[in-house]
């Protein structure tokens, strides 16, 4: 029954969303019976509509559960009115396939991929519903955590202790929306719909082309929408509550709306920019700006493309085309304002919390913390050489680990792998016929985006965006090869990478089905039994613990930051991720304690499981002082926590 609530309550959202992104369409004018991308168009501007309106009741001090009913409702109401107007709408354009038309050796491969999408999707969706568990780290830490803050708080205020939550926040106010009764599976459905969306939008646009001189193959949609889909990141993605699918969404469609809404005499040069294209393509822009500050590349990359555009038009097209890049430009900017603003405003830096040295006078932040930051971030990857370049693709498909958000974690080489199927077909382009600009646009783009990201932070899941369009790009590339033959064996590469992929992801749903069939309850299985192995071992119970406290304790945390299952306010307290607490000026744990106490803190849990090895960092040693010195007292110990000092342990400030 919570599922079907869950699953009920996300579908109500998102049709409020549809309601407010066909309103969008209809105030450009947008030529929605034309373009088979329209309901996604909808759905992307809708999420992101509801996403800012939440913030700004956020901002207001109005984030009241009524008043998420009332902008739910009101998306509802604009959807039943254009639901009610569709009669008089434009028919639908002729679909790109006729079955009779079809040959009967392109329906079973087109065959083969939906099934293998439909099994996807239920794989996904099991992870959806599976509870929030120790690896989705991120999510656990803020995606989810800061909005359980903001709907208890009643307000959107500064998390002064977490620079994460002065990140682009729009996935994050709509996981709000489906936490805001009581729901992670609601919220991490924005999420799973967020990815779903993006490969029926590669599917749809790839649909549509054609390759030299005819129109794709059946097959050619939902293969595209497979490469995606089955990248074994997405696949785990797709049941989380992180971001990167919501930036792939509004970026693709960005890209597919300039791309669609220019038209060129043959290939040589362009003719014009379809008016409402640019503004539609800001929009999407500027909600990705709202998603990550990765988008900002992209968002630079759209640009160059339409100037461009600019120097290739003739001369009677250029004041229309000039005209589109401002467009563009000041649409995204606009769109995309309310963050960066919150940030110059809040914390002193737009962009928080990098570029230091651009903006020293960051809230709570030094350039240790930036230079350390910068280490961290420096991290992954296998290089920055020309033989890690020539090798990237063979390397993100087989050695995931290495480009993982957490390399710690088991399976890292599944769930921060992109999949071999890259590796394997990107060189057969050099021998497609007759792609077409569209396919070669796309695949520019994507090219530089990996080339930028080579060079920046390499962390796989940052790429999903950029392998959005690539997909679309191969899939066509496949059915661009001059020879049958040539088309089998790269369709049976595809087929065994993309199963083989699916079935590394089946551990992910066998762990998740004692919970999702009623086995064991959600608390037993992140607290762990002996059917199931802990997902967060010593951290609910601890978490649990923790909720028995008087309302106004507050914890401090080390070496943790996953607060989510946590009803109590808390405070990471690692030094590096502010400058709030001045440890190499404390000398003594009580002198730790005093200044603990002036942010209300009450307790401390220490997860000696991540503490090995920082015996001697300065935080570590006034703890262990105080501790001596019976300031710090033992108040509860996970089950393996004692006598050797591993798993959480509490300690109570006397």
């Amino acid at each position: 029954m919570p599922h079907l609530l869950a699953a009920l309550w996300f579908l109500v959202c998102l049709g409020a969303c549809l309601g407010y992104g066909r309103f969008w369409l209809r105030l450009l004018r947008y030529p929605l019976a034309a373009d088979p991308l329209r309901a996604i168009y909808a759905a992307a501007l809708g999420m992101g509509t509801l996403a800012y309106l939440v913030l700004g009741i956020g901002l207001l001090g109005a984030l009241t559960r009524p008043a998420i009913v009332v902008l739910v409702t009101v998306g509802i109401v604009l959807l039943a009115l254009c639901l009610r107007d569709r009669g008089g709408s434009t028919p639908d354009a002729k679909p790109a396939h006729d079955p009779r038309d079809t040959p009967s050796g392109d329906r079973l491969p087109a065959l083969g991929c939906l099934i293998l999408l439909g099994l996807m999707l239920l794989a996904t969706l099991a992870g959806a519903f599976r509870p929030v568990d120790g690896l989705e780290w991120d999510s656990l830490s803020y995606h989810l955590a800061a909005p359980k803050i903001y709907l208890r708080e009643g307000r959107i205020p500064l998390i002064i202790y977490d620079s994460h939550t002065d990140f682009p926040f729009t996935m994050g106010m709509l996981y709000t929306v489906g936490l805001a009764f009581g729901s992670t599976a609601s919220a991490k459905l924005f999420h799973w719909s967020a990815g779903w969306l993006t490969a029926a939008a590669i599917g749809l646009w790839t649909s549509r082309r054609t390759v030299g001189g005819r129109p794709v193959p059946m097959w050619a949609g939902p293969l595209a929408a497979a490469l995606f889909a089955g990248m074994p990141i997405v696949l785990w993605e797709l049941g989380t509550a992180y971001v990167d699918l919501g930036t792939a969404l509004f970026q693709f469609l960005a890209l597919a709306a300039l791309i669609n809404g220019t038209r060129f005499h043959g290939t040589a040069r362009p003719t014009r920019i379809d008016p409402a294209a640019p503004i539609l393509a800001g929009l999407l822009t500027g909600f990705a700006l709202g998603t990550k500050y990765t988008a900002l590349l992209q968002f630079g990359l759209l640009g160059l493309g339409l100037l461009f555009l600019v120097a290739k038009v003739g001369a009677e097209e250029r004041k229309s085309a000039v005209g589109a890049v401002l467009r563009f430009v000041l649409v995204s900017a606009a769109i995309a304002s309310p963050w960066y603003l919150k940030n110059w405003l809040w914390v002193h830096n737009p962009v928080y919390p990098f570029f230091f040295s651009l903006f020293p006078q960051s809230f709570s932040w030094t350039k240790a913390a930036a230079d350390a930051y910068a280490s961290e971030q420096g991290t992954f990857g296998l290089g920055k050489g020309p033989g890690s370049a020539a090798t990237l693709f063979w390397n993100l498909g087989v050695h995931g680990r290495e480009f993982y958000i957490n390399q710690r974690v088991v399976m890292g080489d599944v769930l921060g792998s992109l999949g071999p199927w890259w590796a394997g077909l990107l060189p057969l382009l050099a021998w497609a016929r007759g792609l077409g600009w569209q396919a070669w646009a796309m695949l520019l783009y994507s090219l530089a985006s990996v080339g930028m990201w080579f060079f920046l932070s390499q962390q796989s899941r940052y790429l999903l965006p950029v392998f959005a369009p690539l997909a679309a790009v191969l899939a066509l590339g496949i059915a661009a090869l001059p020879s049958v033959p040539a088309r089998s064996i790269a369709g049976f590469f595809v087929a065994v990478a993309l199963a083989l992929s699916l079935w590394m992801h089946q551990p992910l749903v066998s762990a998740a089905m004692p919970v999702l069939t009623g086995q064991v309850t959600e608390q037993e299985y992140l607290r762990g039994s002996e059917r199931i192995t802990a997902s967060l071992p010593g951290l609910y119970e601890a978490s649990e613990w923790v909720n028995t406290l008087p309302e106004e304790s507050r914890i401090a945390m080390y070496q943790e930051t996953r607060g989510f299952y946590m009803d109590r306010r808390y405070f990471w307290a690692n030094p590096l991720q502010h400058n709030l607490i001045p440890y190499e000026e404390l000398s003594t744990g009580a002198e730790l304690a005093t200044h603990l106490r002036k942010f209300g803190i009450t307790h401390v849990l220490i997860n000696y499981d991540f503490a090995r090895g920082a015996e001697k960092s300065q935080w570590c040693v006034l703890l262990r002082d105080g501790i001596r010195s019976g300031v710090f007292q033992p108040a509860f110990a996970s089950e393996r926590a004692l006598p050797d000092r591993q798993g959480v342990m509490v300690y109570v400030i006397r």
